[in-house]
C-alpha cells in the first residue's frame, strides 16, 4: 500500500468498521445520524476549510417539503472535469439521493467555495469502476459493499458491477454562470 498515508488508512479503517459493523444494516440509526451531522457545525461555523480535502456540504431541495436539505458527504474531485463524485450509502436509500433524483439543482460548499451545480447519476458501469478502485486501494472496503448488496462483491468486474447499483455514484458539476 505505498503512497497512502497514515491518516487515510486510519480514516478508511474506521469507515470500515463503522459502516460494516456498528451501523444498522437499513438507515444510519439516530445516533450515528447525528455523528455524521457533525460537519455540518463545522462550515456553519465557518470551519469548513478544516474538512475541505474530504467533506463537502451538499444542499438539496426536500421532494415532500421544498424545504433545503444539507448533507455532508465524502467526495472525490476530478480536477479535469472540475466535478466532484459522491456516492449514497445504505443501499442508495437515503434523503439527498432521492432529493437529487426529484430536482438535480443542488448547492455545494467545499471549504470557502460555495456554487451552484446539477446532480447527475453517473452509469453503472462507471459507479461500478469506482468501487473496483476503493476495493484496490483499500481491500477491506469490500466489507462495506457486502453489507449492503443481495450477492457478494467476490473480487470479480461482474460482482462490482452488480454492487453499483447499491452504491450509485452521482457526479456534481458546477454550473457555468
Amino acid at each position: 500500500m505505498t503512497g497512502i498515508s497514515l491518516f487515510e488508512r486510519i480514516s478508511v479503517w474506521m469507515e470500515v468498521e463503522i459502516l460494516s459493523r456498528l451501523t444498522p444494516r437499513d438507515g444510519v440509526g439516530p445516533v450515528f445520524k447525528w455523528i455524521f451531522k457533525i460537519p455540518i457545525l463545522f462550515y456553519r461555523l465557518g470551519l469548513g476549510w478544516v474538512l475541505a480535502g474530504r467533506f463537502l456540504l451538499l444542499t438539496t431541495t426536500g421532494r415532500r417539503t421544498g424545504k433545503p436539505r444539507r448533507t455532508p458527504l465524502e467526495f472525490v474531485h476530478d480536477p479535469q472535469q472540475g466535478a466532484y463524485r459522491v456516492a449514497p450509502g445504505w443501499g442508495a436509500n437515503t434523503d439527498w439521493y432521492k432529493n437529487i433524483l426529484h430536482d438535480p439543482r443542488v448547492t455545494v460548499r467545499v471549504g470557502r467555495n460555495r456554487f451552484a451545480a446539477i446532480a447527475e447519476p453517473a452509469p453503472n458501469e462507471e459507479s461500478a469502476r469506482f468501487l473496483w478502485n476503493a476495493s484496490r486501494r483499500h481491500p477491506a472496503m469490500d466489507r462495506i459493499w457486502n453489507r449492503w448488496t443481495d450477492r457478494p462483491v467476490d473480487g470479480t468486474w461482474e460482482s462490482y458491477l452488480y454492487a453499483a447499483r447499491s452504491f450509485p455514484s452521482v457526479w456534481l458539476t458546477p454550473v457555468k454562470k
